[in-house]
């Protein structure tokens, strides 16, 4: 089997359960896949297999194998639906709880691997991604040359990504949030003081606002870094409502980001969030 990743445990990962220590190799996976990944002997720690419940202790050193067959489960293609499909590009709609893009090593499945299923003789290519959590539109584009299309598009500032996220708290009008992001550490998204190019910054505008002290905003960006959207309004006094690294501890039953509009050049697509 073909090495994926590793990574070396450090003093500060000293005693962490091997299956909780997968997170910073696999930071969008949930806990049954990662102890999965293990049983099936994909994870080795110093050239072994292991138990999921192994104590990490400084200078283990834990690989990350890559699993020889992957497809498309039947259910996957239950649930994604296609939202809008042109001569270019295609959207379709993910819901929350399923991975966009196939993820080195792992055995669930993602949209990336039922693309061909859903496009056939399109040569759809992935174009980009939303967290395992978060809801809405994947953008789907046909060919390479499509492609290199979108990220020119992203690169001049041209694309615009519209996003409706349910947070906690009532900001009292439209802002920005700036704050360049470091994405270094795969778990969490760090928000730095240094402002980011203008095609990184978020800015939210209220939608509607809730009795129980929530309320719904439009959020727009341009050219998304990871957990962009999350990280930015939890650093604005805004966190997202059942957001597990970036909000508040509460009762949501999801994480409430959806990914409600997308516009480019010569192609537009718009999926309602069906929130009640």
């Amino acid at each position: 089997m073909n090495e994926i990743d590793r990574i070396i445990a450090g003093d500060s990962d000293d005693g962490l359960r091997l299956d909780k220590f997968l997170l910073k190799l696999l930071p969008d996976s949930g806990l049954r896949e990662r102890r999965r990944l293990i049983e099936n002997g994909l994870v080795m720690v110093n050239g072994r297999s292991c138990r999921s419940g192994l104590k990490m202790f400084p200078g283990a050193e834990v690989v990350l194998l890559e699993a020889e067959d992957r497809s498309c489960a039947v259910e996957i293609l239950s649930q994604v639906k296609v939202v809008k499909q042109g001569e270019g590009f295609g959207t379709v709609y993910k819901p929350e709880g399923l991975h966009s893009a196939a993820i080195a090593g792992s055995a669930e499945s993602s949209v990336e691997e039922c693309l061909s299923g859903i496009f056939p003789g399109k040569e759809p290519i992935l174009a980009n991604r939303l967290d395992f959590l978060t809801s809405g539109m994947l953008l789907i584009a046909f060919g390479v040359e499509r492609e290199n299309e979108f990220r020119e598009c992203e690169d001049s500032g041209t694309v615009d990504k519209v996003y409706h996220a349910k947070v906690h708290g009532i900001p009292e009008g439209p802002f920005v949030v700036k704050n360049s992001l470091d994405t270094a550490d795969r778990k969490r998204t760090k928000v730095l003081d240094d402002q980011a190019p203008e095609e990184r910054w978020s800015s939210a505008e209220v939608v509607e606002r809730y009795d129980d002290g929530t309320s719904l905003l439009e959020v727009r960006i341009a050219k998304g870094a990871r957990h962009q959207i999350r990280a930015h309004l939890a650093h604005a006094g805004f966190p997202i409502v059942g957001d597990p690294i970036y909000g508040r501890e509460d009762s949501a039953d999801r994480m409430y980001l959806h990914h409600r509009k997308i516009v480019l050049p010569g192609f537009e697509a718009v999926c309602e969030t069906g929130w009640k």
